[in-house]
């Protein structure tokens, strides 16, 4: 027995040194009309925003050097609701010291608070604008690419230009250390170590068409892929969301098409509440039939067999009227241009000798010679 439990059970060699690096959660929010009224039935959206800032203050529960991005994509535009990019009369409001009245309860913890009082007193100003301004050909409009290219320059900035950011961990281990070194005799001070931030992005959105956004969307993706920063998709009610799935694959993200968007706080805290360091050892949830299929960028719908054009790589469903390309301007071969347009031409069939017999279309007929011996 003692041989067999060896063989099954082994000792795992114990980690070298804890990991703990801040970490950064940028969440985009897609607030568009005709989607959100689409699942009406299902959530509202006032119930899908206490949900995310739950979520929100969940992470930053985690550290005290994580940070947070929450960024509004709506018709107009992406705006970042948080952290504060403005002036800091906005923050004495949030505290509580302004002459707006608060929100969130003053109780709060503080971090918890200017999270919650920011994204919600700036998510009912944008509410309160598209409610007055939005027209009905806007209804339907979606800016999340513009959204996920802010995000991944937010992200940039952190990673690369505010390297110098170190976890209040981190430095008390590392005061400890200097300390007991100095008391031994040891001479050698340590200082507080910088540490990496890792970063993710999480889209939350209801909408499911984004083929006139096909272009800028693989623009960010291929970004993200060069940062090594995962993009997580959460897909509230409807249809698939192709070009979002491929998003999340692309970058080793989690796409999770919710069908029941009550759930949702119970999704985000088991399949999106993980940090990039944690999931080569976590079994995530998998999505295997990812559509990998293209978009025209004439008529902005999906395409299975095209035409490419060999300077830009523009994906065509059918030949330019214009005689050009619709991206790059470049002037097709007017003679190549007719060949497509002229369609394909059906071929004849070759002509196939058999036994001294020519046989052509399926019927045989007798060659010359034959036909000379039989006339004479």
């Amino acid at each position: 027995m003692d041989s067999i439990a060896d063989s099954i059970y082994t000792d795992l060699p114990a980690p070298e040194e804890l990991n703990d690096n801040p970490s950064l959660l940028t969440l985009i929010f897609e607030l568009t009309p005709r989607s959100w009224y689409a699942l009406r039935n299902q959530v509202t959206i006032q119930e899908t925003v206490k949900t995310l800032l739950v979520f929100l203050n969940a992470h930053l529960s985690l550290n005290n050097s994580n940070q947070v991005c929450f960024i509004l994509s709506s018709p107009f535009g992406s705006e970042i609701l948080h952290p504060n990019v403005e002036s800091s009369s906005e923050e004495q409001d949030v505290d509580g010291t302004g002459d707006k009245p608060t929100l969130v309860n003053k109780g709060m913890y503080r971090n918890f608070r200017l999270v919650d009082e920011m994204v919600m007193r700036k998510l009912n100003e944008s509410l309160e604008r598209m409610s007055k301004e939005l027209g009905e050909k806007e209804k339907n409009t979606s800016t999340v690419a513009g959204a996920l290219s802010r995000a991944l320059t937010y992200t940039n900035r952190l990673l690369h230009v505010d390297q110098s950011i170190s976890t209040t961990t981190a430095s008390a281990i590392n005061s400890t250390a200097s300390t007991m070194n100095s008391s031994g005799g040891s001479g050698n001070s340590g200082n507080a170590s910088t540490t990496s931030m890792h970063a993710r992005v999480l889209i939350v959105t209801p909408n499911d068409t984004y083929e006139s956004n096909y272009i800028a969307i693989m623009n960010s993706i291929f970004a993200a892929q060069k940062m090594k920063v995962p993009l997580d998709v959460a897909k509230l009610g409807g249809h698939q969301a192709p070009y979002l799935q491929q998003a999340a694959d692309a970058t080793n993200g989690v796409y999770l098409h919710i069908k029941e968007p009550q759930g949702l706080m119970q999704v985000l805290s088991t399949a999106y509440f993980l940090e990039p360091s944690l999931r080569s050892i976590v079994i995530l949830p998998t999505n295997s039939n990812v559509n990998y299929k293209a978009s025209c960028f004439i008529t902005g719908k999906p395409v299975d067999i095209g035409f490419v054009c060999s300077v830009c790589l523009c994906i065509m469903s059918k030949v330019p009227e214009s005689g050009s390309c619709p991206t790059c301007r470049s002037k097709f071969d007017e003679k190549f241009l007719k060949k497509l347009l002229t369609g394909p031409t059906i071929a004849r069939k070759k002509r196939k000798v058999e036994n001294g017999a020519a046989v052509t279309n399926g019927e045989s007929t007798a060659t010359s010679e034959a036909k000379s011996t039989t006339e004479s």
